[in-house]
């Protein structure tokens, strides 16, 4: 059992009572995809297609549209997409969906991603797990990845908006099952592998519904460890990104809806996807990656990853930079 479950285990049964302790120590790390795979495969259908896919891509919005109790720090309101605004939005890649779990899980997967149509630009700021952060709320700090399980995403927009000191004005929710389908539905991607591992070469290599996640979740043999895994992650995320814009057919194109509406949740409304397929296009397009990067550390018998407030002040600026804030 990793140090983060074995910490947060007396918290979980004060928190969440309906956990299942033996499949979570039986179940594989999980994956999320990232808020640019969801955008471009409502953008290509919000921009376009014959009328019965635009309503069927309506009617997915609506049913993983989950609506959350969060205070934007933004202080002048909520941002509006229709005069295109910059915005961001919180990823998490949550480790349920495979073998009937329900419970609550955990975030092991964590983005924001700002997207600004007058840079023509999206940029993805991976977030460590394993941060050792203030959790809001809870007087104490902890592992990143426990604030969505102390609280759900509401807790975790809440803890990384005061920690990074930046708005986030929306979030996309994805399971493991998802990255699986979705990879499944666009057909294989092509990534770059940096070093081999496993049965993966390096370099050019493909991926599809059956190795996605392995390639996806391996840490303990990459020599930058969780940071290399946010790198191949975030590659993946390209990746069928691309994949999705180049998509033609609506077979396919159900077959993506499909996977969305059965995996993901999102606060994002059927009019945000309308603003964000006709005003945004181009800044979805182009994806810039960052990272926020500390040092391991054992804590009391924990291991984190410490952020220095200097590297925690330059992420902050970028991403205000990017969303025009002062």
């Amino acid at each position: 059992m990793d140090e983060d479950k074995s910490q947060q285990q007396g918290s979980h049964k004060k928190h969440r009572h309906h956990h299942h302790k033996n499949k979570r120590m039986s179940t594989p790390k999980k994956w999320g995809i990232g808020v640019g795979v969801v955008i471009a495969t409502l953008l290509v259908i919000g921009g376009g297609l014959m009328a019965k896919v635009y309503l069927d891509a309506k009617d997915v919005v609506d049913n993983t549209y989950q609506k959350v109790n969060v205070k934007n720090k933004r202080t002048t309101g909520t941002v509006s997409l229709k005069k295109e605004a910059p915005f961001s939005v919180l990823i998490l890649g949550v480790d349920t969906g495979e073998d009937g779990r329900t419970d609550q899980g955990r975030s092991d997967t964590m983005m924001v991603a700002t997207i600004n149509p007058k840079t023509n630009m999206t940029t993805l700021t991976s977030l460590p797990r394993d941060t050792k952060i203030p959790i809001t709320g809870h007087g104490t700090e902890n592992k990143l990845n426990a604030a969505y399980a102390y609280g759900d995403v509401s807790l975790a927009m809440d803890t990384i908006q005061n920690y990074l000191n930046i708005p986030i004005d929306y979030y996309v929710e994805m399971n493991m099952k998802g990255l699986e389908e979705i990879t499944g539905a666009v057909g294989p991607i092509t990534v770059n592998n940096p070093f081999a591992f496993g049965s993966y070469a390096k370099g050019e290599i493909e991926l599809n519904e059956s190795n996605v996640l392995a390639f996806s979740r391996m840490r303990h043999d990459d020599p930058k460890g969780d940071y290399g895994r946010q790198k191949r992650q975030r590659s993946v995320v390209t990746a069928l990104g691309k994949n999705i814009v180049s998509i033609n057919g609506i077979t396919k194109y159900q077959s993506i809806l499909s996977a969305l509406e059965s995996n993901m949740k999102t606060d994002l409304k059927f009019d945000d996807i309308k603003a964000i397929a006709t005003k945004y296009r181009g800044a979805i397009g182009t994806i810039k990656d960052i990272q926020l990067q500390g040092q391991s550390q054992m804590i009391n018998g924990v291991s984190y990853e410490v952020v220095p407030s200097e590297q925690v002040t330059k992420v902050s600026q970028m991403i205000r930079k990017q969303l025009e804030l002062d």
